[in-house]
């Protein structure tokens, strides 16, 4: 038995030989940065009685916590993923599986393919009311594209980010289920939508992080979600190239896509601490999360994170720093890595499930269009 990261997105530390199966293993940080807690790598040769896969530093994990109660993705093809049996006893996670095939691939959740990712920007280019272009690029060259869906002489600026955080491969999956309703020429809504609105997607932000096997940092060890309040070319060009955009264009409407390691729930986080925070923006995000309720079994208001202090809102990140340069309703989403607690199911949160959110999330930003201004 042969373990391997040798891959686009690989992550792994092998340390030692495979011996009955059973084998040792380590999370490795990301690129010029100590976040710990992506992997993804390949088992070539699974003995049919199984395998015993240990990762043995997870409890030094970044969010070590996010372990408990959760199932390692397994995939023969890299297309079709379910979830196999795991434990964590705070110290090690213990993947054990019998696989069907000698060769299979484990992740901490589903990747997206770049590949899967040309597919979709071919197909946003073939449609009548797209336009794709690089927006940006990381340090390692790889393009940032934006997919703008509409007019650009719109009444309202609808921007939504994926994948900062290159390891939140279910923020990519999201703007998949976005972008194909968006494209579908026979969804009334949708075309009731885009007489007001323009949408602007950056499927996704740091795809330097994403090739590399990172979980947050991009190829200068870089978290781009702490970096909007003054981002660099050194540093973080892939927000210096989106912020610019969005300075270009205005925007009424901002989510930021993400995944929560610990919370096993889909939320939001607003921008109450902000110091331009306004009872017309609470107003609006109330309305757009009771929308989200009726438009989403997956989405709830009881857990997510606590809210800031009056005045003391992060503005480095993504959603307060947009929030207040624009006095716009701005939200933070989050999906779990392990499953909705609500409505738990054998895959878990799924890339189904994610673009099912992003499908839904249209239908939300139709019900709050005509009170964003």
């Amino acid at each position: 038995m042969i373990v391997d990261d040798d891959f686009e997105g690989g992550s792994i530390v092998v340390l030692g030989r495979a011996r009955r199966g059973e084998i040792e293993l380590a999370l490795r940080p990301d690129t010029a940065a100590p976040f710990l807690q992506w992997f993804h790598f390949r088992v070539r040769g699974a003995p049919r009685s199984g395998c015993s896969l240990r990762v043995v530093n997870a409890g030094e994990a970044t969010f070590a916590e996010g372990f408990r109660d959760y199932r390692a993705f397994a995939s023969y093809d890299l297309a079709r993923w379910f979830r196999v049996p795991t434990r964590f006893d705070g110290e090690t996670l213990a993947i054990r599986h019998a696989p069907a095939r000698p060769d299979v691939y484990y992740a901490y959740f589903a990747p997206y393919p770049a590949a899967r990712r040309e597919r979709l920007l071919r197909a946003a280019r073939r449609s009548p009311r797209a336009r794709v272009g690089p927006v940006a690029a990381g340090l390692q060259g790889r393009e940032v594209n934006l997919v703008v869906v509409g007019d650009d002489d719109a009444e309202l600026k609808i921007w939504v980010v994926a994948r900062q955080h290159s390891g939140e491969a279910m923020a990519e999956w999201l703007a998949e289920g976005l972008l194909g309703r968006l494209l579908d020429p026979g969804d009334a809504l949708v075309a009731a939508l885009l007489e007001r609105a323009a949408f602007y997607v950056v499927p996704n932000l740091n795809p330097d992080g994403a090739a590399l096997g990172n979980q947050r940092a991009n190829a200068a060890g870089t978290d781009l979600n702490r970096a909007w309040a003054d981002p660099s070319e050194g540093e973080s060009p892939e927000v210096l190239g989106v912020r610019g955009a969005m300075l270009a264009t205005g925007v009424d409407l901002f989510l930021d896509v993400h995944g929560d390691e610990r919370i096993p729930y889909v939320f939001v986080a607003g921008c109450e601490g902000n110091p331009g925070y306004t009872d017309r923006l609470a107003a609006l995000e109330d309305r757009f999360s009771e929308s989200l309720l009726q438009r989403s079994p997956d989405f709830q208001r009881e857990h997510g994170y606590a809210p800031d202090p009056p005045g003391e809102g992060d503005r480095r990140t993504a959603a307060n720093f947009v929030g207040e340069a624009f006095d716009c309703l701005s939200f933070t989403l989050e999906m779990p890595f392990k499953d909705n607690a609500d409505r738990p199911s054998r895959a878990g949160w799924s890339p189904q499930r994610s673009m099912d959110l992003g499908r839904a999330l249209i239908e939300s930003a139709y019900d709050v269009a005509d009170a964003l201004r």
